[in-house]
């Protein structure tokens, strides 16, 4: 049977998504749950510890997974690299975590991120055990056999958390749940996709997998940055609780966009690399994933941000209502960071990663003076920073695109042009509903919402009648399944 890139994304899409979503609200209920018996200061040490954590998994990970799904054959000697590969980068950077966490410590003043950092660091080995599995799983394009072990790590992760919250062990209650679902989550992998190294890998493809990896960890390590750097800054120079806020605001726009592009990658990427020996086909696939992307991640993005003050309002309680300006402008951030995640995903798949990495490093001095001038005003100014970024890195990243496909900023205006009037329009009917509904910040809620959803659907069914048709058919089947 021939392979079908449209059957194939929207299959493994959602698949891919209903398991991330599902994990991640899991994570959001909880994270509601135990703010209530968790204070700012204790969310904002555990925000420093993945911060932290982010860059050691980048460097731990070091793009092998990338790798066996890119490669074009000899799958099984890239495995048994990639496994051998993935233990000891991680086992490598969870020692260097551990030896470094007093100093790290030190850094922020704050004494107890030394045993905070000297467990989680248990992640980066327990992940790697389980990397060969994930990834196949995806090189595989075998999306729906993810949602046990992801459900299973939400559940595990988030139970326990809540549980020893109530019980007063703060941020511990964060740290072990977190540990929890990670080892939870790679024996089901375990399960659902056996596999065993079958022999020690040749140095040729060893050789191989580090040097796909190397430009890809570059290129991630910078592309991070803005979500990590900003969390160790806020961190040092504003303190844990200003941190707590910053990182409780990213919850909801990461639940709904973040998630979203995240999977969205993991499945643009094995179906263009099923695609790079046929140019004229990817360059359509290419418009096409832009458009559809940015319909839903602009649309989302833009609701976050208009009913960001009623939706923290119900939510929340007060000493969190300092969220509401900084998530709002993280939710366009993250919306925007569509225009960047595509054609990121289109130099993996062709094996181009040392186009990301140049474009990435152009973008690093960039975001660091954005970051410094912003972290003097507070959380708002540093989301706002968030934000203009997500637009600078489109430069870069566009003309990387030109050197492998001949791409055009009027056919990719031309993508995102529903997107952009849907998603405007809505937004101008759910801010009047709000300005016009006194009631309740439940009611207003609801209202703006109920406004937003309906604008925007008819908005949508006028630019793009063929898309709201196939959207319809695809739901009524998945409800039927």
């Amino acid at each position: 049977m021939a392979f079908s890139p449209g059957k194939a994304t929207s299959k493994n899409l959602f698949w891919a998504y209903l398991s991330f979503i599902s994990t991640k609200l899991l994570n959001f209920v909880a994270v509601i749950i135990i703010a209530r018996y968790v204070d700012p200061v204790e969310f904002g040490l555990m925000a420093i510890c993945l911060a932290i954590m982010g860059y050691f998994e980048i460097i731990s990970k070091f793009g092998l997974g990338a790798a066996l799904i890119s490669v074009k054959d000899r799958q099984e000697e890239t495995a048994n690299a990639v496994f051998f590969c993935a233990i000891f980068t991680s086992t490598l950077m969870a020692l260097l975590l551990w030896w470094g966490s007093g100093a790290i410590a030190g850094l922020f003043e704050s004494p107890e991120l030394e045993p905070l950092l000297g467990t989680v660091c248990l992640v980066l080995v327990i992940r790697a055990l389980g990397s060969v599995h994930y990834s196949l799983l995806f090189r595989e394009l075998n999306l729906r056999k993810k949602l046990v072990p992801d459900v299973a790590q939400g559940l595990a992760k988030g139970l326990i958390s809540i549980a020893l919250a109530i019980l007063g062990y703060g941020v511990w209650s964060l740290v072990i749940g977190y540990v929890a679902g990670a080892l939870v989550s790679t024996l089901l992998l375990f399960w659902i996709r056996p596999w065993k190294p079958s022999a020690l890998p040749d140095w040729p493809t060893v050789r191989y997998v580090m040097s796909f990896g190397s430009y890809l960890i570059g290129a991630e390590t910078i592309n991070a940055t803005p979500r990590l750097l900003d969390n160790l800054l806020v961190g040092k120079f504003l303190g844990p609780a200003a941190l707590g806020i910053y990182a409780i605001a990213y919850r909801i726009p990461e639940l709904a966009i973040k998630s979203f592009t995240s999977v969205a990658g993991t499945v643009l990427h094995p179906v263009m690399s099923k695609m790079q020996t046929h140019p004229e086909d990817l360059a359509k696939y290419y418009y096409q994933a832009l458009r559809y992307c940015a319909l839903l991640m602009f649309g989302i993005g833009a609701a976050i941000a208009v009913l960001a003050e009623p939706t923290v309002h119900v939510l929340y309680n007060e000493k969190w209502y300092g969220m509401v300006a900084p998530m709002q402008f993280i939710a366009a951030a993250l919306a925007v960071s569509t225009l960047n995640m595509v054609p990121g995903e289109l130099l993996k798949a062709v094996s181009r990663t040392d186009l990301m990495f140049r474009a990435a490093l152009f973008n690093l001095p960039i975001f660091i003076l954005l970051l410094a001038g912003a972290i003097p005003f507070g959380i708002t100014a540093v989301a706002a920073a968030q934000l203009a970024m997500a637009f600078i890195r489109f430069i870069p990243i566009y003309l990387a695109t030109k050197r492998v496909m001949n791409v055009t900023i009027a056919k990719i205006f031309a993508a995102l042009r529903p997107a952009l009037v849907c998603a405007a329009s809505a937004s101008l009917a759910a801010f009047l509903a709000l300005q016009m509904h006194t009631g309740s910040e439940l009611l207003r809620l609801m209202a703006g919402a109920a406004a937003f959803a309906a604008v925007y659907l008819v908005a949508l069914r006028l630019m793009l009648p063929g898309a709201f048709a196939a959207g319809h058919r695809f739901i009524l089947k998945r409800r039927r399944a």
